[in-house]
C-alpha cells in the first residue's frame, strides 16, 4: 500500500465519521416532546397521539380496535391484522404487527418529523408532526 493510497482511506473514513455524526446529531435536535404521532390507514387519519403525555383522540372509530390507557397500547386495525402502537417518554414505535418481516416493528422509536414509522403491509403510516404542523404525506408518497 503506497502512502496516498493510506491518505486517502484515512480521509474518506475521516468524512464518513463526520458526516454519520452530523446525521444523529440532526435526528437527535429534530424530536418533537409536545407535538404528535397521526395515524393514517390508507391514508386517512384514523388517531392522533399527544407526545407530551400520552392522551390521544380518535378521528375513525372503525379503525380503532382496543386502547389500553395504563400501559399506553393503542391498536389500530391494518390490512394483514392489528397493528399495536406504544407510548412512553414522549415517543412511540409499533409493537406488534402481521408482516412478512416485521420492518414496523424494526424502525424502534420514533419523536422526530424526519422518521416516520411506516407499515406497507398493513397500510398504517404513524406521522410525527409538531403542534400546529400536520405534515400529511403527499402525492408522491401516496
Amino acid at each position: 500500500m503506497k502512502k496516498a493510497d493510506f491518505i486517502l482511506i484515512i480521509s474518506i473514513t475521516i468524512v464518513a465519521l463526520f458526516a454519520y455524526f452530523a446525521a444523529k446529531q440532526l435526528l437527535s435536535t429534530t424530536n418533537l416532546e409536545n407535538g404528535s404521532a397521526v395515524v393514517l390507514y390508507q391514508d386517512e387519519e384514523i388517531l392522533e397521539i399527544y407526545l407530551e403525555d400520552g392522551t390521544y383522540r380518535i378521528i375513525d372509530n372503525t379503525k380503532i380496535v382496543k386502547i389500553n390507557e395504563d400501559s399506553f397500547l393503542y391498536t389500530v386495525s391494518g390490512t394483514n391484522g392489528d397493528v399495536v402502537i406504544e407510548y412512553k417518554n414522549h415517543q412511540v414505535r409499533v409493537i406488534e404487527e402481521i408482516s412478512p418481516k416485521h420492518i414496523c416493528q424494526i424502525q424502534g422509536w420514533s419523536s422526530s418529523p424526519l422518521t416516520p414509522l411506516t407499515c406497507l403491509p398493513n397500510n398504517v403510516v404513524i406521522i410525527i408532526s409538531g403542534e400546529d404542523d400536520i405534515s400529511l404525506p403527499d402525492s408522491i408518497t401516496r
